[in-house]
């Protein structure tokens, strides 16, 4: 299986989508998508999240929201584990080790946001397209799936498409196991806020799995992604043994993202 990312870019009520058809041999060949591409060895998915975007676009991303983990599974080609992003805060690429081709790449694909131009790339052509035209054009079909999903503002959620040739064959949405539905509801913990592990287990359709919780988390494979540094004990204090640098790097995260921390332990609101 490969990892993927998949970021549709948005601006002024249009999302900037790519028409693959450049390369000989894609999956993807004749259909639109957003910005993204394969996640390199030892490269986090955040990391391939920037990478794909710069190279793509031109554009550095300022922010972004994780919206979905979606599994594809093909009779014909690899599987792939794609993590979808929506982003709407962006600049054109600047800085040391930034060429002036990527620059004005990035400068073009602003400008085709008043213009309407189409820009050719590397892997296909590239235009800003009103949100309410996207069903207009030649998806996959699970992508018309998620991006619905999108459009209604879903909360995080996992996806599993299966496909036999270019023909959806079935569909899931939801967590199909205790992890996954352990790392969807963490997902849904909003930005300056923390939930309990007991909490998480009720979400997750389990009550008094709190302990199984934090061994969910503790193992977690979505850096960047799953933000369990917003899972604390019933009293407040953070993982003991949390990892992705322990405890105080747990309580530092917190305090970035604005939670009120006194004594070593969140303060509940």
């Amino acid at each position: 299986m490969i990892d993927s990312t998949l970021c549709y870019i948005e601006k002024d009520g249009k999302y900037l989508m790519l028409l693959r058809n450049k390369k000989k041999v894609d999956c993807n060949k004749g259909k639109w998508i957003g910005v993204g591409g394969k996640r390199e060895p030892l490269e986090t998915v955040p990391e391939c999240l920037l990478r794909e975007v710069r190279e793509e676009t031109g554009l550095r991303l300022k922010s972004w929201t994780a919206r979905a983990i979606i599994a594809f599974n093909s009779d014909e080609w690899e599987h792939e584990r794609m993590f979808l992003f929506t982003a709407d805060d962006f600049e054109v690429v600047s800085g040391a080790g930034v060429s002036e081709e990527d620059a004005e790449r990035g400068r073009r694909v602003l400008r085709a946001l008043e213009t309407g131009e189409v820009l050719s790339g590397a892997e296909g052509d590239l235009k800003w397209i009103p949100k309410d035209e996207i069903m207009d054009l030649n998806l996959w079909e699970g992508d018309r799936l998620f991006m619905r999903m999108v459009a209604e503002d879903e909360p995080f959620f996992f996806m599993r498409l299966e496909y036999h040739g270019d023909d959806l064959v079935e569909s899931h949405v939801g967590g199909e196991s205790f992890k996954e539905r352990v790392y969807e509801e963490t997902a849904r913990v909003p930005r300056g806020a923390v939930s309990t592990y007991g909490e998480i287990a009720v979400m997750a359709g389990h009550p008094g799995a709190a302990r199984a919780v934090g061994n969910a988390l503790h193992d977690n494979p979505y850096e960047g992604v799953i933000p369990c540094h917003r899972v604390v004990n019933a009293s407040g204090r953070p993982a003991a043994n949390f990892g992705f640098g322990g405890p105080e790097e747990q309580l530092r995260l917190l305090r970035e993202e604005g939670v009120e921390i006194r004594d070593g332990r969140v303060v509940f609101r």
